[in-house]
């Protein structure tokens, strides 16, 4: 009897079913401020401050959009780009939201901090940019944004070491749709489910720099 449970628990550590989005979400909901941006979105700019915040070779790009990860949940798939300004201009690297906006979302903790702006376009659609890596938040739910906007800071180096990994980089996302209510961003496991709620940030960025 001991023999035949022991068995089971083996066999549910290897085939239980994992989280999936639709699964997870509910509980990230809590987070989310369902607001409107009050302005519409004019141009974009790099989420950092730079000699050009229009130029894509003020980043430096460590990570790449689409790659396949463990972190988190084992096997999803990155959904954001991994960057860093690729000449800062102070130790302590600060975020700036990339265009106007508000803030809908603060979550997570730690090393994971997350912070998601939701962007009115010109023709009426809505996109969300999500900054994640975050040491420390200066912006609240509901606060209006635009591009002058400080949002966080990153992690430095030292900081990271902390927690046995690299965080002192920018995971930007690009969002078509936050209806995940952020949990995408670790249990995309398909290309399916990639291109149904997350643009490219490297191409977005490339397209809608303008200057």
């Amino acid at each position: 009897m001991i023999k035949v449970f022991f068995l089971s628990l083996v066999f549910l550590s290897f085939y239980a079913p994992g989280p999936t989005i639709d699964s997870d979400k509910a509980r990230w909901k809590p987070y989310y401020t369902d607001a409107a941006p009050n302005a519409t979105v004019s141009d974009w700019s790099l989420p950092f401050l730079s000699a050009n915040r229009k130029d894509i070779k003020q980043i430096k790009v460590i990570s790449i959009y689409g790659d396949h990860r463990d972190s988190y949940y084992k096997g999803h798939m990155h959904t954001a780009i991994d960057i860093n300004p690729s000449a800062p201009k102070t130790k302590l690297v600060e975020v700036y939201a990339m265009a106007k906006g508000i803030v809908c979302s603060v979550h997570l903790g730690e090393n994971q901090r997350t912070v998601v702006v939701k962007h009115r376009l010109p023709d009426g659609s809505i996109i969300f940019t999500s900054y994640k890596h975050l040491k420390e938040v200066y912006v609240n739910n509901g606060q209006q944004v635009d591009e002058r906007t400080k949002l966080a800071r990153l992690f430095t180096p030292a900081e990271s070491k902390k927690y046995g990994g690299d965080y002192h980089h920018l995971h930007l996302e690009i969002r078509k749709s936050f209806d995940d209510y952020g949990c995408a961003s670790w249990l995309t496991m398909n290309q399916k489910q990639l291109e149904l709620r997350f643009f490219n940030p490297l191409v977005f960025l490339k397209k809608n720099l303008k200057g």
